[in-house]
């Protein structure tokens, strides 16, 4: 069972990186068999978490069995009769779960997406009801009591946000998530709590700061917000003055398209190397949520019944699931991860502004070591991070191999690296 202490979080009293796969469609959408493979194939690249929906992810593949007893429109409208469980759905979960449990992975089980609430900005999407508001109690206490033995984090909410920005109203998921945490943690006292926040946002009411044990934040996958990967650990830091664990735990999808970018392309995996290390370097360091675009939509072209939702356009078709486990984004974040546990297993500081009038390159450091990221190779001076530096190592990302570095009058010189680099300094 995973312990907070301080900044961090403990798994037997190691530290432990939380490295999250997102597979929000996993309980409606997967045959035990695929399962399990893909189990194996995210545990080889070090993924020790998987971040999972338990109802519908309302922007999925069709699913292949149902939380609850359904009914189905033409319009593609479904209504779920919220009194009536469909035991085999929880029995076929529970399977899934004990797969986990035998690899040593562990569960995020999210408890009510923002689609079962009113007001959130889904609304004018969803194609199916919300939860009657005196049924979360019974519900909530029903999937708690079933699978806390499998001592998952539990994640309060799905993509919603606490701001009223004109695209939601925060009354309504107050409301309704006040709920949903109360009857969570009096089924499970014991239990690691968070929220899952929409996009570039780090707001979540004060009443639920003090109740959760770490901090998740999205920065998500708009192309102008990207910079909300190093921005918000920072603000939580230094201006909310959170003191628990920090996580990015949706960063860009690799192979998703990239929104509101002035041209159509796709994340690629240089695009997630980039928001998880300015994340880490920035107060972000207890782990990250890697996700790649097919897996958590679980979309299967092997099975042509199971058709996608019609808010996919064509912008937004996915890679097959099988494809994605060969993307080279997941094998990164593997890497990262060692790379921390190596050099950093204690912590990190942040270095707020590591270089002047340049942002994009984010520092952090503790006893021992400085690590720098550089998003494009370039010289550096380390004047301007108070050393004097003869030697150091660079960190080739996208071929994930050590380098020496260069070093003339206390600045690193330009090394044969073609996409972005991690400067490590042995102080």
């Amino acid at each position: 069972m995973l312990k907070i202490k301080g900044k961090y979080l403990f798994k037997d009293n190691k530290r432990f990186f939380y490295l999250a796969d997102t597979c929000w469609s996993a309980f409606t959408s997967i045959q035990l068999s695929d399962w399990r493979y893909y189990l194996d194939a995210r545990q080889a690249e070090g993924v020790n978490v998987i971040q999972i929906n338990v109802l519908r992810q309302w922007d999925s593949s069709q699913p292949i069995r149902e939380p609850f007893a359904v009914r189905n429109s033409a319009n593609g409208m479904y209504q779920y009769d919220f009194r009536k469980v469909n035991e085999s759905y929880f029995a076929n979960a529970e399977k899934m779960l004990e797969e986990m449990s035998y690899r040593g992975m562990i569960p995020v089980l999210v408890l009510l997406w923002g689609n079962y609430v009113p007001d959130t900005w889904m609304s004018k999407y969803i194609k199916n009801n919300t939860i009657p508001f005196d049924l979360i109690e019974s519900y909530v206490t029903y999937v708690v009591n079933r699978f806390k033995r499998f001592n998952p984090i539990w994640c309060i909410s799905g993509d919603v946000g606490f701001t009223d920005n004109g695209k939601q109203k925060p009354n309504a998921a107050v409301k309704y998530y006040r709920e949903v945490l109360n009857a969570a943690k009096k089924a499970d006292p014991a239990g690691l709590f968070t929220f899952h926040i929409n996009g570039e946002s780090h707001d979540l009411p004060k009443e639920f700061v003090d109740q959760i044990d770490f901090y998740c934040y999205q920065s998500g996958h708009g192309y102008y917000g990207q910079t909300s990967a190093y921005e918000i650990p920072l603000i939580l830091r230094n201006k909310e003055r959170y003191e628990g664990p920090i996580i990015d735990a949706e960063l860009c999808y690799e192979g998703l398209t990239k929104m509101k970018a002035p041209e159509p392309e796709r994340y690629c995996a240089r695009d997630v190397r980039c928001a998880a290390w300015r994340a880490v370097l920035s107060g972000a360091d207890a782990g990250i949520g890697y996700g790649a675009f097919g897996i958590w939509p679980w979309n299967d072209t092997a099975k042509p019944e199971q058709k996608l939702e019609s808010n996919f356009n064509v912008q937004l078709t996915p890679y097959d699931w099988r494809d994605c486990l060969k993307f080279s984004g997941a094998k990164d974040m593997g890497f990262l991860k060692t790379i921390v546990m190596q050099l950093a297993e204690s912590g990190l500081s942040p270095i707020e502004v590591p270089v002047k009038n340049n942002p994009t390159i984010r520092a952090a450091q503790n006893d021992q070591y400085l690590l720098i990221y550089l998003p494009s190779p370039t010289k550096l001076d380390f004047t301007s991070f108070g050393l004097t530096v003869s030697t150091c190592q660079v960190i080739d990302l996208q071929k994930r191999y050590f380098l020496t570095g260069k070093v003339l009058n206390n600045v690193l010189q330009l090394l044969p690296v073609a996409e972005d680099e991690v400067v490590v300094v042995k102080k």
